[in-house]
């Protein structure tokens, strides 16, 4: 099949959109319409079902023979089965990260029946940037009815906004085991979980939002955070208190027009960046573009670990979108205090900018398919039939599986086609190697060692050693080049962030620039418990891996032996276990020109 390019990704899916394209254009001819449903009255409260016992599918896998190696090298049996939904009955208080108060996330109705999903048949709903439907005046009063009707439900109704903001609560903070794994708490972040749960998740509400206004064309809108006009929290949130949209704990500082930093960090604000203005715009716009590139071919990096049933979340560790994700959660919430609300993922749903971040993540999600020419990402049953439970639009548990959101479409919505400008050429210094020595001031690093590290507050530097250097086309289409940073802890209860920057020594010296941004990790604040004191309190071990590959390309260092890598504290009481470059087998060949 023909390839063509578009901005940095050469693919053969251009043909793929260019229908696709066509086909939402000819959608969008359909004129709005009512809803058919009779119920006119709005909802009625249902949740009050009979006690029969859940239908669940437990499946009960036991381990086999076979066997799967941790981020960690932590060899585990391998459980070869998919994530099945919780079983209600056994929902319990959130153990994980919830601030005080917070930790009751158990759904209003505990014993129903569970039956699966159908998907909507309406027109394709076409979601809209939040920065450009501020001035439509009749979406801002559909919007607006729609928040206001699901704030005033009965606080015990599935539908009920704060009711909703529980869910994410639940799967997020540990209320629910993993079904048939007592004592193994369900979680969907930080692993290949994260983007498809949270895409039905933003799904349901927004279908629910459309039934309170009787509406079937009804879409959120999506924060366009990847374009200088949407760099801001949009206005529609912040622009009148009285509003249902608006949310009283956020940070006012970061109000319109304060410009977005997707390396914001409490602990280094303003601007963690060091840059403002176009500066900052275009550092944002290369921080997602290298996201991008550098996980084209092993989606695990844009996407997180795989994470099967009956194996816990520790040592598993989160893709490059969740960490740009996490960043914005930040930004958002309050900067000083109990990190509530946006600040902390049991409480984030809890605003309506959650759900337009998150429609815009998946967005995002869906272009990284397009540009793999919809390749699946993990073509393997662990992950495409996992499945979900919801309450739906119908007012029934529902359960959803990933193989059956892959495609939007399906869902029966899509996005407005902007400019993605990232794509293009950006005008960011790229820090390449110079061979005027006697002009640096060089100094002596060394290995990382054998002995896990703290990351105090001042840059750790250290050495690590490539497998391989001066790769060909064919070899760096077979695998992917990456660094591995394993067992990190963070030793407190509060945010931590670190970033990640790559050179090229001179020998065994590095010179006084850090080298090139390769990525970050980001971690949003939790409180420990009454009986968990913080002095004592240790979080769960993760990683975190970035691509190198097309980054090497970029600063011409592909000769180099060793690479200086350069960890930059951003707050946060982090150990680091090890660093290290390796090779890894690529999920497909290069789509980068």
């Amino acid at each position: 099949m023909a390839t063509c390019r578009v901005g940095f990704i050469t693919t053969s899916a251009c043909p793929v959109q260019k229908e696709r394209r066509l086909r939402e254009r000819r959608v969008r001819l359909v004129p709005p319409r009512a809803s058919t449903n009779s119920n006119n009255n709005g909802p009625t409260n249902k949740f009050s079902m009979d006690r029969r016992d859940v239908l669940l599918g437990l499946g009960g896998a036991a381990a086999t023979a076979a066997t799967v190696m941790t981020p960690g090298g932590i060899i585990l049996p391998a459980m070869a089965a998919p994530f099945a939904p919780p079983d209600l009955t056994k929902c319990h208080t959130a153990s994980t990260g919830s601030p005080p108060g917070m930790d009751k996330c158990c759904p209003p109705y505990s014993m129903v029946d569970i039956v699966d999903y159908d998907f909507p048949r309406t027109a394709l709903r076409v979601r809209r940037p939040a920065h450009e439907v501020k001035n439509d005046k009749a979406y801002m009063a559909k919007y607006t009815e729609a928040v206001r009707k699901m704030k005033e439900l009965p606080k015990d109704h599935p539908w009920n906004f704060y009711q909703q903001a529980l869910v994410h609560c639940a799967y997020c903070n540990g209320a629910f085991d993993q079904a048939g794994y007592p004592g193994v708490l369900l979680q969907v972040h930080y692993s290949w979980h994260f983007l498809p749960w949270h895409r039905y998740y933003v799904h349901f509400f927004e279908r629910i939002l459309g039934k309170l206004i009787n509406d079937d064309t009804f879409t959120l809108p999506y924060w366009n955070f990847d374009v200088k006009e949407g760099m801001t929290i949009p206005e529609i949130f912040t622009s009148d208190p009285n509003s249902p949209l608006y949310n009283e704990k956020r940070n006012i500082a970061h109000y319109h027009p304060e410009l977005l930093d997707y390396r914001y960090a409490y602990s280094c604000a303003p601007t963690c960046s060091n840059k403002t203005g176009d500066e900052l715009v275009q550092a944002n716009m290369s921080y997602i573009q290298t996201t991008f590139k550098n996980s084209l071919q092993l989606p695990e990096l844009f996407m997180g670990d795989p994470l099967r049933a009956g194996e816990p979340d520790s040592r598993q560790g989160s893709g490059g979108l969740e960490g740009i994700h996490n960043g914005l959660h930040q930004f958002v919430g309050p900067a000083e205090g109990d990190h509530t609300d946006m600040g902390n993922f049991a409480t984030a749903a809890r605003d309506c900018v959650f759900y337009s971040l998150h429609a815009n993540v998946d967005r995002l999600w869906h272009l990284y398919r397009n540009f793999r020419g919809n390749r699946v990402e993990f073509d393997e049953p662990d992950w495409l039939d996992s499945s979900y439970i919801f309450y739906d639009e119908n007012e029934r548990v529902v359960r959803v599986k990933v193989k059956d959101c892959l495609t939007p479409t399906k869902l029966r919505y899509t996005y407005e086609e902007v400019p993605i400008p990232w794509m293009g050429s950006l005008k960011v210094q790229k820090t390449k190697e110079t061979e005027r020595k006697q002009e640096l001031n060089l100094v002596t690093i060394s290995e990382f060692g054998t002995q896990p590290r703290e990351l105090g507050t001042a840059p750790l530097r250290v050495m690590v050693t490539r497998p391989k250097t001066n790769r060909k086309k064919k070899e760096k289409d077979a695998h992917v080049e990456l660094i591995q940073i394993n067992d990190i802890q963070v030793a407190s209860t509060g945010p931590a962030r670190f970033d990640v920057f790559i050179a090229a020594p001179y020998g065994d010296l590095a010179g006084p620039d850090f080298g090139e941004f390769a990525g970050s990790f980001v971690k949003l604040p939790h409180k420990a418990k009454k009986d968990e004191g913080v002095a004592k309190h240790k979080g769960k071990k993760t990683s975190l891996k970035l691509g190198l590959t097309a980054l090497l390309e970029d600063i011409e260092v592909e000769h180099a032996e060793k690479l200086v890598v350069t960890i930059v504290p951003a707050g946060g009481d982090v150990t680091l276990g090890s660093i290290e470059i390796k090779l890894v087998k690529a999920d497909s060949p290069r789509l980068i020109g």
